[in-house]
């Protein structure tokens, strides 16, 4: 459309058109036609992008800081309940065997023909109550002095190296101590107290 008035504003006039002249028209043709591309490019990636942009965009991940804080009524609640569970097994213990009353007792006051009777009946009593409800077992088979080899990949956490460990495994040495782990875990249900402190409640026999 601007050639075609060009032209015509050139012949109106009467003026002769010399190729130079349409040089000049065909230089500005192009020139526009770049910037109305130009424009229309930065038209389009602007309406492109705003369509695209709620599938695209990423949800924001949660921080840290934005997790639910613990409050300090909870803490003390949680801590509470570990200390109970920890002290637990000692109440199980004290139930069956009497365990805690024997490791109060002044053991000087008696003869050691008196204490080895004593300590026959709290070890049987606590042998069994350890027995029924976490039925452990040896980690390593073999019988304590007998030469083991332990290969690459054993559980640190299961088998402890002593000595001079020196290198890769695997390693030969002698089995001074199996280890123990549960075979089961079946504790009595923990008693709902308030008091986490209490391994065995005070007994009063009402005359």
């Amino acid at each position: 459309m601007v050639g075609a008035c060009f032209l015509w504003q050139y012949q109106k006039l009467g003026t002769s058109i010399d190729i130079q002249d349409y040089a000049y028209v065909f230089v500005f043709i192009i020139f526009f036609g770049v910037l109305q591309w130009l424009f229309q490019k930065n038209i389009l990636a602007r309406l492109v992008s705003t369509k695209l942009e709620p599938v695209t965009r990423k949800k924001p991940e949660k921080s840290a800081d934005s997790a639910p804080k613990e409050s300090e009524a909870d803490r003390n609640k949680r801590k509470s309940h570990e200390k109970r569970l920890f002290v637990h097994l000692f109440s199980v213990l004290q139930r069956e065997g009497r365990l805690m009353d024997f490791f109060q007792e002044d053991l000087s006051l008696y003869e050691d023909g008196q204490i080895g009777a004593a300590v026959r009946g709290i070890h049987e009593n606590c042998r069994k109550t350890v027995e029924r409800y976490l039925k452990p077992e040896p980690v390593m088979s073999q019988a304590e002095g007998e030469t083991v080899e332990i290969d690459a990949g054993f559980d640190a956490h299961a088998i402890k190296l002593v000595g001079n460990v020196v290198g890769e495994p695997p390693f030969k040495g002698v089995l001074r101590h199996r280890g123990w782990q549960l075979r089961t875990f079946a504790l009595p249900d923990l008693s709902e107290v308030e008091n986490p402190n209490i391994i065995a409640p005070a007994e009063v026999e009402v005359q």
